[in-house]
């Protein structure tokens, strides 16, 4: 079972890996913003084509002697996840080191082509963008939190009954395999990490209403809908993870407090559950939506015939096409410009916040445990 559960997770890393440039917006190549007159220059294909090609080809190969070691040796669990954890890491490590060799020939290709050379850098801004935008209230990301607050509030009324070791640690097959002795703040320490998940949640969902747009001046009304639709289910996807570790802890803390509820076939197939939802959640958004929702289509639409025109290029304000850095801009959350979601405006200390702020906090109760 657990070799199961990490050989998918391993196959599922490779595979999105490879074939991130296929859900990515046409004008974005390896970090490198081109216009989109040349997005489908043979140059660029062939980039991509051999990105994918390397990194499918590598991940497969590692996924091959992942499985011939892990049937013929037997290792123990513990080293198998250990192993299993590692090896996706070297796969993550691997596809990102290639994509910074094709953003470094990106970027070559880009400065002797001059594409810009003979185009006027236009910036267009819808002003009722904000209100056209379909996300979820905020109330939907507060509810789980006031469940979870709820939950910690009942944690200390039946503190009296709870056992004297309360686990801390939970395996892959769902298992309590790390305990802390008994006292009201291990008591809360789980539903305590929760709500701060629960907060980035909200924070992200916030943030997404107060983020920038990039509208194509030569297809307006796609650009504006794509991106609408982005936001939206960007929403609906942090909503549904919310809710799901919502579940999957909250089950983990009440059967701490009432043991009898516990039960093996559930603490296996709560976690499988929640890792199938995040999966599935995050694969349908990819494929049917993709990067700033450039995987859907709009039927309506007006091609800008000047080719003249293309969008501001911002190259300089993205390091590495990966880091973000414009103190100009008000955003704490930006569209990733490789990979599916959002990166954040590194030179706002609000966004600092959000990345320090629940990293130092769940490590502190971490420790105090």
């Amino acid at each position: 079972m657990i070799l199961l559960l990490f050989g998918f997770i391993l196959l599922f890393i490779t595979i999105l890996q490879a074939f991130i440039p296929v859900f990515l917006k046409p004008t974005l190549i390896f970090g490198i913003n081109v216009p989109d007159q040349h997005a489908k220059d043979k140059e660029i294909i062939l980039l991509k084509k051999r990105y994918t090609g390397v990194v499918l080809s590598v991940g497969l190969a590692i996924f091959a002697v992942y499985l011939v070691w892990a049937i013929s040796q037997k290792p123990a669990e513990e080293t198998l996840a250990l192993v299993s954890v590692g090896i996706q890491f070297v796969v993550l490590f691997l596809s990102i080191a290639y994509y910074f060799i094709m953003h470094t020939r990106m970027k070559k290709l880009k400065e002797e082509r001059r594409w810009y050379s003979d185009k006027n850098e236009v910036r267009v801004v819808d002003l009722k963008f904000h209100e056209k935008l379909q996300l979820l209230p905020k109330m939907a990301f507060i509810v789980p939190m006031v469940v979870t607050i709820g939950l910690i509030v009942y944690t200390i009324m039946k503190y009296p009954q709870m056992p004297e070791l309360i686990p801390t640690h939970w395996g892959p097959t769902g298992e309590a395999d790390a305990f802390s002795k008994k006292s009201y703040f291990t008591a809360i320490s789980l539903p305590l990490i929760l709500l701060v998940v629960q907060g980035m949640f909200l924070f992200t969902s916030e943030g997404i209403k107060l983020s920038g747009t990039s509208i194509s001046p030569r297809n307006k009304k796609t650009s504006v809908k794509q991106q609408l639709a982005f936001r939206k289910y960007s929403s609906w996807l942090s909503f549904v993870m919310s809710v799901g570790i919502t579940l999957m802890m909250g089950y983990f803390q009440l059967q701490t407090i009432h043991p009898e509820i516990a039960s093996p076939i559930v603490m296996l197939v709560l976690p499988l559950g929640f890792l199938v939802l995040a999966f599935a959640s995050v694969a349908i958004f990819t494929i049917k939506i993709g990067q700033g929702g450039s995987r859907i289509k709009v039927v309506e639409d007006e091609a800008e015939v000047n080719r003249h025109i293309t969008s501001v290029d911002d190259d300089q304000f993205w390091k590495g096409g990966i880091f973000y850095i414009n103190k100009d801009d008000p955003s704490i959350f930006v569209e990733k410009r490789f990979g599916v979601g959002w990166s954040i405006n590194f030179a706002r200390p609000l966004a600092w916040l959000f990345i320090l702020g629940p990293i130092l906090l769940i490590l502190a109760i971490s420790f105090l445990l």
